[in-house]
C-alpha cells in the first residue's frame, strides 16, 4: 500500500470517526470540522456563478429535479430500493447518478415519526450525496408544515389555517410559524412549503381549511407573518402558493379551471400572494388553469407578473406532477412523448426551475427530456443557468452550503412545544355563532351529556376531526385509520377535557364515524356517519338526566380533491342526532353545538334545534382545553368568522366584499346565514369617541396609512378580548366600489366595566381599484373621493384628494397575442376600453 493510499485511508477513517462523534454530541460544524466535500468546506464562499460553469448540463438539470420518497415505503438509506418508479435503482442512486438537488416527503408523512431517526436519516444521506457527486452540493429538503411540524409523533397541531383567520392574531399566527420553522430545521429541514395565501371564495373546495381569509388583506398579513416566521433562523425557507388563483376553482373542484377577470386578479388574488412575497424566498406555482391557460405553462403569470412586476427572483417550483397533470388534468397536450417535451419546455419557458417529481412523474423523464431540449437547441442552456443559480443561492442562503448538516440533539427538545401559544391560538380561534338567552357559559356544576361522531368499531377516534388533513398524514392522522398504538399529535380532547373536570358527572356516548377519506371522493360527508339503535338508546337514557347536552358535529379529515363537496349541510346521521336530543331533553335543558370542521357545515335546518353554537373549526393539539375553556366560561369566545357562511350552496360563491348587488334586489334575505367577521361574546361591546389621525389625505401615494381611534367599552360583566375592524362602507367611483372592505383590525383585552382607546392602523391599499373599462388594464389607484368608514354603528369619512396609486407605479403588462397581426387587433380592441 503506498504511503498516499495509506494517508487517504487514515483520513476516511478520521472523518467516520469524527462523524459518529458529531452525531452524538450534536456538534454543528460537522461539514467544515470534518472536510467533507461540501461547497462551503471546500472551496470556502465560492462564486456560485464559478460553480455553475464547472457543472455539466446534467449535474444543472440534476438541481432542478425535486424527487419525492416515501411514496411506496422508501426510508432514507442510501442502498434501499427506491421503488416509486422503475426508472432509479436505489435511494442513493438519484444523487450519485442522477445528481438531483432536492427531496421531498409529501403528505406530512415521511420515512418515520420519530424525530432523531428522521434527522439521524437526513443527515446520513446528506452524506452519502456530498461525498458521491463531484460538485459536493447538498440537496435540500422540502415538505409541509403547514400548521405545525406534523410529521412528528408528539407534535404540536397548531390551530388550522382557516382558525388562524378567525383569531385575528398576527402576533401568535407568527410565533407558531416560528416554533415550525424552528422544529423542521432541527428535523433537517430547510423547506417548508406554506403559508398558503390562496383566496377563499367557495366553501365545496376540499381545501377550504386550508385558506385564511376570503379577505384579501387579512389573508396577506396572516401570510406575511406565518412567512417570516417559517424564516426566522434563517435555516428554513418559506414557500408561497399557490401563484395564482388557485383558491377559486370552478364549482368548488380543486385543481380546476378558474374563471376570473384580470380587474379581480389585480384586486383581489395577486395581493395577498405579493404581501407575503415581501418574506418569502420560493413560490409554488398554481396546479390549474386561469381564464383557459394551465399556470404551470403562462409566461405571463410567472415571468411578466411574477419575476418582472414582482421584482422576485427566487426559486419557482412546480406542485406535485404539475408537468404531467398538463396531459392527465388539462388535456392542454397530447398523451405522447411529444406532448410530454411539449408540456416540459412549456413550463420551463414560462418561468419554473424546479420540476417537483411525485407518484406520476418519474425523475429520469423530466431530466433526460430536459437535457435533450437544451442539446436541441430549443432551449438556451443559459436559461438552465439562470434556475441553478436560484437554487444554489437558496441553498446558501438557508446555510446549506457552509452546514448541510443537522444537530441530532436539537429536535428532542421542540416536539410538542410552544404549547402556549397553541393553546391560547386555539380559544382565540372559536367563534361562538349563537347563544340564545345567555345559555352559555354553563356553571360548571351540571350533569353533562356528551354525544356526537366520535367512535369506530370500538376506537374512540373524534381526534380526528380537531385536527384535519396534513397532520401525520396527508388525508389527516395515518390517513384517517387510525391505529391503536399509531403515531397522534400532542393532544387534548373534548371528551377527555370535560371528564377531568366533571368527573362522574360526565357522560359520553359517542357516534358512529369513519373517516375514510379515499372513499368518500365527492360524497358531501366527507366521512361515513352513523346513529345505531344501540347508541340512540344509550341517548335517550342519559337525556333523562342531563342537566346540559354538548352535540359535537362536523366532518372527518380530508384534502384536495378528496374533500370536494357539492352539500354543505350535516350528515343525515347527525340531524337525526339533534333531532333525538331536542325531542328527548327537557325544555329547560340546553343544547349546545360545537361544529368541529374545516368548513361552513350546517344549516338552519339543524341548528334551529340547538340553543347554542360554538363552530370550533379544526383547533388542533389544544381543542379539549379551548373547548372546556369557553363551555365553563373559563374563556370569553372572541373569534371572528374569516369567512361568509352561505345559507345554501346554491348561492355559492358569495363573499362579503363583492361588488353590489349580491342579488336581484329584495331577494338577499336568506342568502347568508352568517356574515364576514360574525362571532358573538359572553359581554357586551360599545364603541363611541370614533376619530381618524386626519380627515382627509390629499396624497394617498406619499401617505398610505392614517390611523383611527375608537373607545372601546366592555358594558357587561364578564372580562373578555375583543377584535376592533374597521371597514370601508361606502364609496363612489370610476367602477363598482365592493359591498364592504376590511381596512384594519386589533385585537384589545378589556375587563368588565372598563373601556380602553384602541388604535387601528388603516391600510390604504385596501381601496385600490382598477379603473377604465371592462379589461382593467389600467394601473390601481385610491380614486379621490369620500370613504365611509364604520365601527360598529360608528361612522367616520375620511376624504381623499388625489386619485394616486400606492401598491402601483405602473400597471401589469397584459398579456400580447402570439402574433403581430393579433397583437395589433388585441391593442385596437383594448384602446376601444380605456
Amino acid at each position: 500500500m503506498s504511503t498516499d493510499q495509506s494517508e487517504s485511508n487514515d483520513q476516511g477513517e478520521a472523518d467516520t470517526s469524527r462523524r459518529t462523534f458529531l452525531k452524538a454530541t450534536g456538534a454543528t460544524t460537522a461539514a467544515v470540522g470534518a472536510g467533507v466535500n461540501t461547497v462551503g468546506a471546500e472551496e470556502g464562499n465560492e462564486d456560485i456563478q464559478a460553480l455553475i460553469q464547472r457543472m455539466s448540463l446534467e449535474e444543472k438539470v440534476g438541481q432542478m429535479t425535486q424527487v419525492a420518497l416515501g411514496e411506496d415505503g422508501e426510508g432514507l438509506g442510501p442502498n434501499e430500493e427506491f421503488t416509486t418508479h422503475d426508472d432509479v435503482d436505489t435511494i442513493g442512486d438519484l444523487f450519485s447518478e442522477h445528481y438531483v438537488g432536492s427531496i421531498l416527503h409529501g403528505g406530512s408523512s415521511g420515512p418515520t415519526q420519530d424525530g432523531t431517526e428522521f434527522v439521524s436519516g437526513l443527515n446520513d444521506l446528506q452524506e452519502y450525496n456530498v461525498e458521491n457527486t463531484d460538485h459536493g452540493v447538498p440537496f435540500i429538503w422540502g415538505g409541509d408544515a403547514l400548521h405545525g411540524n406534523c410529521f412528528l409523533d408528539g407534535c404540536t397541531s397548531f390551530p388550522q389555517r382557516l382558525n388562524m383567520g378567525a383569531t385575528r392574531d398576527l402576533e401568535r399566527v407568527e410565533a407558531a410559524a416560528m416554533h415550525t420553522g424552528e422544529s423542521v430545521a432541527a428535523m433537517g429541514g430547510h423547506w417548508n412549503f406554506g403559508p398558503t395565501a390562496d383566496l377563499l371564495r367557495d366553501m365545496r373546495w376540499g381545501r377550504f381549511f386550508e385558506g385564511h381569509s376570503e379577505d384579501a388583506m387579512l389573508l396577506g398579513e396572516m401570510a406575511r407573518v406565518r412567512a417570516r416566521g417559517f424564516e426566522c433562523h434563517d435555516q428554513v425557507a418559506a414557500t408561497v402558493k399557490h401563484f395564482s388563483g388557485y383558491g377559486t376553482p370552478n364549482i368548488g373542484n380543486d385543481r380546476a379551471h378558474v374563471r376570473t377577470s384580470l380587474r379581480d386578479l389585480r384586486t383581489r388574488q395577486f395581493p395577498p400572494q405579493e404581501r407575503a412575497l415581501e418574506e418569502a424566498k420560493t413560490v409554488m406555482v398554481n396546479s390549474g388553469a386561469v381564464n383557459g391557460k394551465p399556470a404551470h405553462a403562462s409566461e405571463w403569470l410567472l415571468t411578466t407578473v411574477l419575476r418582472e412586476h414582482y421584482e422576485f427572483d427566487g426559486v419557482i417550483l412546480t406542485d406535485w406532477d404539475d408537468f404531467d397533470r398538463k396531459i392527465s388534468n388539462h388535456e392542454y397536450v397530447p398523451d405522447t412523448e411529444d406532448g410530454w417535451r411539449r408540456a416540459v419546455k412549456g413550463g420551463l419557458d414560462a418561468g419554473i426551475d424546479m420540476c417537483m417529481c411525485g407518484a406520476e412523474t418519474p425523475p429520469t423523464r423530466f431530466i433526460e427530456t430536459t437535457i435533450e431540449l437544451v442539446e436541441d437547441g430549443e432551449i438556451d442552456e443559459q436559461r438552465i443557468d439562470e434556475s441553478v443559480r436560484r437554487i444554489l443561492e437558496l441553498k446558501r442562503d438557508v446555510g446549506l452550503l457552509e452546514e448541510p448538516y443537522a444537530d441530532e440533539t436539537a429536535i428532542e427538545g421542540l416536539v410538542g412545544g410552544a404549547q402556549d401559544v397553541s393553546e391560547q391560538l386555539a380559544k382565540e380561534s372559536l367563534v361562538l355563532l349563537e347563544n340564545d338567552d345567555g345559555t352559555l357559559p354553563l356553571e360548571g356544576s351540571e350533569e353533562v351529556l356528551l354525544t356526537g361522531p366520535g367512535v369506530d368499531n370500538g376506537t374512540e377516534n373524534r381526534f380526528l376531526m380537531q385536527h384535519g388533513g396534513w397532520t401525520l398524514g396527508w388525508q389527516g392522522v395515518e390517513e384517517g385509520e387510525p391505529t391503536e398504538d399509531g403515531p397522534r399529535p400532542r393532544q387534548s380532547t373534548i371528551a377527555g377535557e370535560l371528564s377531568d373536570r366533571l368527573g362522574n358527572r360526565f357522560t359520553h356516548v359517542p357516534t358512529s364515524f369513519e373517516a375514510d377519506p379515499y372513499g368518500t371522493v365527492q360524497d358531501f360527508e366527507n366521512g361515513r356517519f352513523d346513529l345505531t339503535d344501540e347508541q340512540s338508546d344509550a341517548i335517550i337514557d342519559a337525556a333523562g338526566t342531563a342537566d346540559a347536552a354538548v352535540v359535537v358535529l362536523g366532518e372527518g379529515p380530508h384534502n384536495e380533491g378528496f374533500g370536494d363537496r357539492d352539500r354543505m349541510r350535516l350528515p343525515e346521521a347527525q340531524q337525526e342526532l339533534v333531532a333525538l336530543l331536542a325531542d328527548e331533553l327537557d325544555d329547560e335543558v340546553p343544547l349546545v353545538g360545537v361544529i368541529l370542521a374545516g368548513s361552513p357545515r350546517g344549516t338552519d335546518e339543524t341548528f334551529q334545534h340547538l340553543d347554542s353554537i360554538l363552530f370550533a373549526g379544526q383547533p388542533g393539539s389544544d381543542t379539549g382545553v379551548a373547548v372546556a375553556d369557553v363551555l365553563f366560561g373559563e374563556y370569553n369566545p372572541s373569534g371572528k368568522l374569516p369567512f361568509t357562511w352561505e345559507s345554501n350552496v346554491g348561492f355559492t360563491p358569495l363573499f362579503y366584499d363583492d361588488y353590489p348587488p349580491r342579488q336581484s334586489v329584495g331577494a338577499e334575505d336568506g342568502m347568508v346565514q352568517y356574515e364576514f367577521g360574525h362571532g358573538r361574546s359572553y359581554t357586551d361591546w360599545e364603541y363611541s369617541a370614533v376619530s381618524l389621525s386626519t380627515n382627509t389625505v390629499e396624497s394617498p401615494s406619499s401617505k398610505p396609512t392614517v390611523t383611527a381611534e375608537v373607545t372601546v367599552e366592555n358594558t357587561g360583566d364578564i372580562d373578555g378580548e375583543h377584535i376592533v375592524e374597521v371597514y370601508n362602507t361606502k364609496s363612489y367611483g370610476s367602477v363598482l366600489q365592493p359591498h364592504r372592505r376590511l381596512v384594519g383590525f386589533e385585537r384589545v383585552q378589556v375587563d368588565a366595566g372598563d373601556s380602553v382607546t384602541v388604535t387601528v392602523e388603516l391600510d390604504l391599499s385596501t381601496l385600490e381599484v382598477v379603473p377604465g373599462d371592462v379589461p382593467g388594464t389600467q394601473p390601481k389607484v385610491v380614486e379621490a373621493g369620500e370613504y365611509e368608514l364604520s365601527v360598529g354603528d360608528r361612522t367616520m369619512t375620511l376624504t381623499i384628494g388625489q386619485t394616486e396609486g400606492i401598491s402601483e407605479s405602473e400597471a401589469i403588462p397584459i398579456p400580447h397575442a402570439d402574433s403581430t397581426e393579433n397583437s395589433r387587433t388585441a391593442r385596437n380592441l383594448l384602446a376601444l376600453f380605456q
